[in-house]
């Protein structure tokens, strides 16, 4: 049995190397997610503390990926450096197996596969949708507009794209804007030579300047209105009204909410696709701790008596892609191949080809 302070020596290594690791995976996403939601805010007005709340939000999601990538790295940088130190053939010498020694890491993975079980099934869909509502809020409540020049920016009601826009100033060039009515059909279309946005105490002002309108006059007679203008003017008010409810996505509801939602049925043609696999897609997630336990160990054992922790590096990088590019291949297979149980079970298919494997190289690296 091995001791409690080589168990505490090689934990303690293990949780420096996983800490610094994690911080750069967090970070790196962090500041990703930020420049969009930044972006965003600034597009329709929203403050600093709207921003850094819902970047709060998304935290759960950063961390269902960046945890298990986090831990893949760790244990082989925990395992070369002991290696490489000399401390794994002195354990090795006093008469601990491989297992013994990797039995702190083993523990950790477990607890993370725990953890990551709940984050991507509850925390990370409650975060989710929070960070959706919040984004349809704050476009509902427009008290500022930003129009990127060939960007279609949604106005409550209305979409708007401009080839050109001005840094300084509402000026605006060839304009195109579209509406929707009630049903979600389109119902009007305008496009101007020139425009310009004016805030105001009620709203929003879009003045367009040499153009045509095209107005559907009604979705039964399919009658259309053509004109001509030399102005035109549009006041839209800096509260938007929500039409339909919005669709929730597969990403927005817990685990048991998603099987909720597949039993009761109602689903339309996109959540179909997307529902059933995403269960077997968080479950992935959760865990790949555990199967790069059961891949890395051996190789960082391996390793450290040849290339170092150069090479485990390498299997590291290696190992990551590999399960990401396997799971990304099930999931598109369970949303595109018209075969009931493949939507359920083909996001695990790195979970079933990764685990046998790690489980064959202890069985033939370490079984000493």
């Amino acid at each position: 049995k091995m001791p409690g302070i080589i168990f505490k020596y090689v934990t303690k290594n293990m949780l420096q190397f996983f800490t610094g690791v994690l911080f750069v995976f967090v970070f790196v996403i962090f500041m990703g997610q930020f420049t969009t939601i930044f972006t965003y805010a600034a597009r329709y007005g929203a403050d600093m503390v709207w921003v850094m709340s819902v970047m709060f939000y998304m935290l759960p999601d950063i961390l269902v990926l960046s945890i298990p990538l986090a831990f893949q790295i760790s244990i082989l940088m925990t395992l070369t450096s002991l290696g490489q130190s000399g401390e794994v053939m002195a354990l090795r010498a006093a008469g601990f197996s491989f297992g013994e020694i990797a039995r702190p890491l083993f523990i950790f993975a477990v607890f993370l596969c725990v953890l990551m079980f709940y984050v991507s099934g509850w925390l990370s869909p409650q975060g989710r949708h929070l960070v959706e509502e919040g984004k349809e809020d704050i476009a509902s409540r427009i008290s500022r507009i930003n129009i990127e020049p060939k960007t279609f920016i949604d106005l409550g009601d209305w979409n708007i794209f401009a080839e050109n826009a001005a840094k300084n100033g509402g000026e605006l060039y060839q304009v195109y804007l579209t509406r929707k009515n009630d049903k979600n059909v389109l119902s009007t279309k305008i496009n101007a030579a020139e425009g310009k946005t004016t805030i105001t105490n009620t709203g929003i002002t879009l003045d367009l300047f040499k153009g045509q309108m095209q107005r559907l006059e009604a979705l039964e007679s399919r009658k259309i209105i053509t004109a001509e203008f030399d102005k035109y003017s549009i006041t839209i008010p800096l509260t938007q009204k929500i039409g339909a409810k919005r669709a929730l996505r597969a990403s927005e509801l817990t685990t048991p909410q998603l099987f909720a939602a597949i039993k009761n049925g109602g689903l339309n043609a996109k959540q179909e696709q997307e529902f059933p696999p995403e269960p077997a897609y968080r479950l992935a997630l959760a865990l790949a701790s555990l199967v790069f336990f059961f891949l890395s160990c051996p190789v960082a054992f391996v390793t450290t008596k040849k290339a170092g922790r150069t090479a485990g590096m390498v299997f590291s990088i290696v190992f990551i892609f590999a399960y990401l590019g396997l799971l990304t291949t099930g999931n598109s297979i369970a949303k595109n191949v018209n075969f009931a149980y493949l939507a359920y079970w083909a996001p695990l298919l790195p979970v079933l080809a990764g685990l046998p494997a790690g489980l064959y190289l202890w069985r033939r690296k370490l079984s000493n």
